[in-house]
């Protein structure tokens, strides 16, 4: 172990100084003007550092004759290089260079401190600014300060401690980061496939049900993406237990009992390496799977657990005794729903679902609608009933399962009257394979499936500065995942015995919240307003009560707390900022700021893009009698559904709204007036802050309503109709 002092002087060494060198190497090398050479080659790579300069001298001295007979004094660097650089941690300057790095390396916020030093390294010397890092840099003796910049004492010391130290130190931190999109592999697995074959044998013997319901509420774990970072392979070696590190000297262990369920979105949570900081910090986690949403919510309540990992939804419909104190992420895409176009080929989109309802009715059938309980995929279907005109889930037949291998199965069922299924990968990628159609995915609406983690009130109350501290370490994880793929692969290969393929393609549907982002939505009104729209669509599905809703609604705020994710959100700023010059990309990332960009599409491709279905206005679109002007309670429903639209994905989607008249009168001025206040219904939309591409179209009375009077007033209507253009 290293020494606590540094650096030190070695006493024991003869070489005290130049002069004494000079005197020393004057017999040996018989050449002044050689000898002035080989001292100021030896000066150049020590800076006059006492230990480095006599450890060099010592090793040149021992070179001395080669060194008289030779032409130049490269010597003296073929000599630091082999006998002080490389192996350094095998050689005489060892515990000199291992009491350098120490303070550098159990500094506590290593990231800001790494960043700084590269920056060092890259630029020659940064300001002096006396922050915490460049305190620790300067006290460890690896830097200097000089005419009021910090720059590496000396050039042995930016040898040792290069860029690739650093990056042993911080996977990826050295390595810009590259934004990408990874697209499903029709060979991605779900995790939970190989999970179940290993786990299976533990079950043999419970029941058929009971292995169900198991599988299915654990399977959620395929779920899953993120990083936009370059992937690279993982090695396929045999995975090692991770020895815990004791807490440090004289700090209290804290015990803490985290409930979630197998889906890779949690896998930070379970790995071996997190656990183990956590410990370094005091912090001993116990992770233990609670499948059922409501026992997960009880056994918070009753103090057998601290901490739960769960979706927004379950957290509204269960109301556990605990806040949100971090939001984790959010899916976008890993989720869908699909429609039965094989055996009904005329469902090509939502608009077509009351017809093919009616035309089931008319043989004396009802077609069903399947997906797996209590998981985000129930929840997505509850958003298309809440969100598009014409769709209800009571016109359905509903076919709950426990998984969404058994939903898929049923959407395949020749025997079925599955008209609808809402899965999750591999099977969405399979259905698409199949012919089956996604008409939407949770990446459309990539906000509404958000995953947050609750702390109980009782842990709150007592214990607040360990909350903090789990999150510090959990968002770190979460910073170095941003910069490095690789470590989230190996993380969620390992957790769910999965080969680096299948870990890649299962990374692809999660956008994991950094924590200024979390620490973001929780200051401003974005996660009041997310549990606002979540629960009012809950109450339309009869999942809450309406005094449920209204006190929901009325505190939103008081549900959760961002106290805990300040210290984790401070630390990602400083990184941040010291980056932001250097690497903006990853920047922006950790600050989750990606910039969106609104594709730049004509008319004619947003007519001619494939039909989601038109969303649900509640409330009327009126305008004064034979005018384009909106009555003020039109105003107010459009601002509104403004508000919905912002849900929406803005770079794949867009939106028609189609203006309608009765017919009644001058067909050109119908027209004429339809595509006016299509073009006022736009134009309200947009003034409400909606980015997405948005066109007005006017039908004049060529589009009457199916089974009414031409002429009668209810022709009179605007749709709002979702596109997908990308």
């Amino acid at each position: 172990m290293p020494s606590s002092k540094r650096p030190y002087r070695n006493q024991d060494n003869h070489w005290a100084g130049f002069s004494e060198l000079k005197k020393t190497l004057a017999p040996l090398v018989k050449d002044d003007e050689k000898i002035s050479k080989l001292l100021e080659k030896i000066k150049g790579w020590t800076k006059g550092e006492p230990f480095l300069t006599q450890l060099l001298g010592g090793y040149v001295v021992e070179y001395a004759e080669k060194a008289g007979q030779e032409t130049t004094v490269s010597i003296v660097d073929d000599i630091v290089e082999t006998r002080i650089v490389k192996n350094w941690e095998e050689k005489a300057a060892c515990d000199h260079l291992q009491n350098i790095c120490e303070p550098i390396i159990s500094y506590g916020v290593r990231d800001s401190l790494l960043i700084l030093y590269i920056q060092i390294l890259q630029r020659g010397s940064v300001d002096l600014g006396r922050s915490p890092e460049q305190e620790v840099l300067l006290s460890s003796g690896l830097v200097i300060a000089e005419n009021d910049r910090l720059k590496v004492a000396n050039d042995i010391y930016a040898k040792v401690f290069d860029l690739a130290w650093v990056e042993a130190l911080l996977p990826g931190i050295t390595r810009p980061v590259s934004i990408i999109s990874t697209s499903a592999s029709d060979k991605a697995k779900r995790s939970r496939q190989l999970i179940s074959s290993s786990i299976g044998g533990l079950f043999l013997g419970l029941t058929l049900l009971a292995g169900a319901i198991y599988w299915g509420l654990s399977s959620r774990q395929s779920r899953v993406v993120i990083v936009d970072s370059t992937p690279s392979a993982i090695a396929s070696e045999e995975i090692s237990e991770n020895a815990i590190a004791p807490p440090e000297a004289g700090q209290e262990m804290t015990q803490l009992t985290l409930l979630g369920d197998t889906f890779s979105g949690y896998s930070t949570f379970r790995n071996a390496d997190f656990q183990s900081v956590l410990k370094e910090s005091g912090i001993e986690i116990n992770y233990d799977n609670e499948f059922d949403q409501t026992l997960r919510a009880e056994r918070l309540k009753s103090g057998e657990a601290d901490l739960i990992v769960t979706t927004l939804d379950q957290f509204l419909q269960q109301q556990p005794k605990g806040k949100i104190v971090g939001l984790l992420d959010r899916t976008v895409g890993a989720d869908a729903v699909v429609l039965n176009t094989k055996r009904y080929p005329g469902l090509k989109s939502l608009l077509d679902v009351e017809e093919e309802i009616q035309k089931a009715q008319q043989k004396g059938e009802t077609l069903s609608i399947t997906y797996a309980t209590n998981t985000p995929s129930e929840y997505l279907a509850m958003v298309l009933d809440a969100q598009f005109d014409a769709f209800e889930l009571s016109d359905f037949e509903l076919m709950p399962t426990a998984d969404a291998s058994e939903a898929w199965d049923l959407l395949q069922n020749s025997t079925s009257n599955v008209a609808i299924a809402v899965l999750w990968e591999p099977y969405v990628t399979q259905a698409q394979q199949q012919g089956y159609s996604v008409v939407l995915s949770s990446g459309d609406v990539p906000n509404t499936i958000v995953d947050v983690i609750v702390a109980s009130d009782e842990l709150i109350a007592s214990n607040p500065g360990v909350v903090s501290r789990f999150l510090e370490n959990y968002y770190r994880r979460i910073d170095a995942n941003a910069r490095d793929a690789t470590q989230l692969q190996k993380q969620v290969a390992e957790d769910g015995l999965l080969s680096v393929n299948d870990a890649v393609a299962i990374i692809k549907g999660i956008n994991f919240f950094t924590a200024i982002e979390s620490r973001d939505w929780m200051n401003s009104s974005l996660l009041a307003q997310r549990i606002k729209s979540t629960a009012a669509v809950l109450a339309l599905s009869n999942r809450l009560k309406p005094d449920e809703l209204a006190k929901i609604t009325a505190n939103a705020d008081s549900l959760y707390t961002s106290q805990f994710v300040i210290e984790a959100a401070n630390n990602s700023q400083t990184l941040i900022d010291l980056i932001r010059a250097d690497n903006p990309a990853l920047a922006d990332k950790l600050a989750g700021s990606d910039a969106v960009s609104v594709p730049d599409v004509s008319a004619a491709q947003i007519q001619q893009a494939s039909n989601i279905g038109n969303l649900n206005v509640r409330g009327q679109v009126d305008f004064t009698v034979g005018a384009a002007q909106l009555t003020d309670e039109s105003k107010q429903t459009l601002n509104q559904l403004a508000s919905e639209l912002k849900d929406f994905d803005e770079e794949n989607l867009a939106v028609r709204v189609i203006g309608h008249t009765s017919r009644s009168g001058d067909a050109d001025a119908n027209q004429r007036l339809s595509e006016e206040r299509a073009r006022v219904v736009a134009n309200h939309l947009k003034g409400m802050g909606v980015s997405m591409n948005v066109l007005p179209e006017g039908e004049g009375f060529n589009s009457p309503l199916p089974n009414v009077d031409p002429a009668d007033a209810r022709n009179q209507r605007t749709e709002i109709r979702l596109v997908r253009v990308n």
